[in-house]
């Protein structure tokens, strides 16, 4: 297939040849965060289409898709819309999915695509992280596949996103050795400690010290800041959009409405008697009576028929439970929008007229009470209410991104967590805490939720006791029934391999 390109570094061309060599159904490209793992993935891509592989390039976010699509991979798609449509699967016949953000795929998605390509004879290549957050659905898949099945690996370790040796050390160290990554952090001088009611003015200080100086570049430096959670979001956001006030950046704001997602499961939206009038219903799959994007009002509730609502025309359809699926509820907000405002888009749009990405960093050049336009020159339709300032998101917002400089505030978060969130930024980052040795010994609880092989070898091991207070048999009881359910929702899955080890069975628990 010819020798790989000479820009790419000596570890990434031996990632590229292994992959390239293996004759096995389903191989692991392994890329800690920063590796340049985008650039071999194009590289690999190349020299499969040399070789006469077509390539499908697959994600398990729309995010994800998005800088796919900016690095050559046109044709990549959300793993949910491959596997519900059949049309996708066509001539996949001796050819290559190339699925990113592996560690991100839940047990079922993960157990439904190797179906899928097995049947197809195709063949896979996972490219993820396993010490990245994970699925949000059930199941670490990637990582019982690496535990548990024969699949092999091709490993980038070398961190090149962060420009000084300092952080990239700290970085390096914090993937595997999170208490040790974090003592280089306290070293280099990222901790910064502040009483817990005054650090939102420390966080809004960090900002605007970082957002001072220009990038290498010598351009404007991009800031990000991440939170632990949503309450810590909105007060983040209100105190930096109170200081840019203060400094003139930002001009006098119009009112305008947002819809914010409830975040129900399915289960929740089927349920009626949890839908209050005045309520909106988004719906991202067309249905008989609603348009996809189309957004529908909440009248009120039946509990033997459905949900009745109105759509913008005044017209009324009825929601039945079979349609729980096709879309996501929302409550009217109301916010302050400026122009010079950093705005978060929420939602994926793709029309004619508009076209935005949940998860995209977007800045207000104009707004009234009927518009915002974007400084690139995009207008939000009138039907798209899915959006939120943009100064702060959750570590899940920011796997994906990269910035000059990041901003970390929280006072507890896990390993993965705090992996990802510390590893946007290219020239430096901040970590504001109120208690840094909560922090610090937090970042040491994994992730990682275990599977049912892992669930029995643990109580294969463990060690009876002579006695057992009440506390502790009532928390055995709880662990046994959380073991039992995750034991209920085992499914086993063949890796079949086209080489040497041609039996491969891999138990994801569900």
């Amino acid at each position: 297939m010819g020798t790989t390109s000479s820009t790419l570094r000596r570890e990434q061309q031996a990632a590229i040849e292994t992959v390239l060599d293996s004759r096995d159904f389903a191989i692991n490209l392994r890329g800690a965060a920063g590796t340049g793992k985008t650039a071999t993935l194009q590289e690999l891509k190349q020299k499969l289409t040399e070789a006469r592989r077509s390539v499908v390039a697959l994600a398990p976010t729309a995010t994800a898709v998005e800088q796919l699509n900016k690095v050559g991979f046109g044709n990549a798609m959300t793993i949910t819309r491959f596997l519900n449509d059949p049309r996708h699967r066509d001539g996949l016949a001796g050819q290559v999915l190339m699925v990113d953000e592996a560690g991100m795929v839940a047990s079922k998605d993960m157990a439904e695509l190797i179906d899928v390509a097995r049947s197809k004879k195709a063949r896979i290549v996972f490219s993820g992280d396993t010490a990245q957050i994970k699925a949000v659905s059930e199941g670490d898949a990637l990582r019982v596949l690496e535990r548990e099945s024969k699949l092999k690996s091709a490993s980038l370790v070398e961190v090149q996103r962060q420009l000084s040796q300092e952080y990239k050390s700290a970085v390096e160290t914090l993937r595997d050795s999170p208490q040790a990554g974090y003592e280089k952090l306290e070293r280099m001088g990222a901790i910064r400690e502040a009483d817990w009611r005054l650090r939102g003015q420390e966080v809004v200080q960090a900002y605007r010290q970082a957002a001072a100086v220009p990038n290498v570049k010598g351009e404007a430096r991009s800031v990000l800041v991440i939170a632990a959670t949503h309450d810590e979001i909105k007060s983040i956001t209100y105190a930096i959009r109170q200081d840019r006030k203060r400094a003139g950046e930002l001009s006098p704001g119009e009112t305008v409405t947002r819809h914010m997602n409830l975040n129900w499961t399915e289960a929740q939206k089927r349920r009626t008697k949890n839908y209050q009038p005045g309520q909106i219903l988004e719906f991202h799959r067309a249905v008989k009576g609603v348009a996809r994007h189309e957004s529908l009002e909440v009248v009120s509730v039946d509990q033997t028929s459905g949900v009745v609502a109105r759509n913008s025309r005044g017209k009324t359809v009825t929601i039945t439970q079979r349609q729980a699926g096709a879309y996501h509820v929302f409550e009217r907000e109301t916010i302050e929008v400026s122009a010079g405002d950093k705005l978060l888009l929420q939602e994926n749009w793709r029309t004619k007229r508009f076209q935005a990405t949940n998860g995209e960093l977007v800045t207000v050049a104009r707004v009234s009470q009927d518009s915002i336009t974007l400084e690139d020159g995009r207008r939000l339709p009138a039907d798209y209410r899915q959006f939120a300032h943009g100064y702060a998101v959750t570590a899940h917002r920011s796997q994906g991104k990269t910035v000059d400089y990041e901003i970390i505030a929280a006072e507890r978060m896990s390993h993965d967590l705090f992996y990802v969130s510390a590893t946007r930024a290219r020239e430096g980052l901040t970590v504001v805490t109120s208690d840094s040795l909560t922090l610090r010994e937090s970042i040491g609880v994994p992730g990682d939720r275990q599977s049912a092989t892992e669930l029995s070898e643990r109580t294969a091991t463990a060690k009876p006791k002579a006695t057992i207070s009440a506390d502790e048999l009532f928390r055995l009881y709880q662990q046994q029934q959380i073991d039992r359910s995750q034991h209920q929702r085992q499914q086993a899955i063949r890796i079949p391999e086209i080489g040497y080890n041609n039996d491969v069975t891999s138990t994801i628990s569900y």
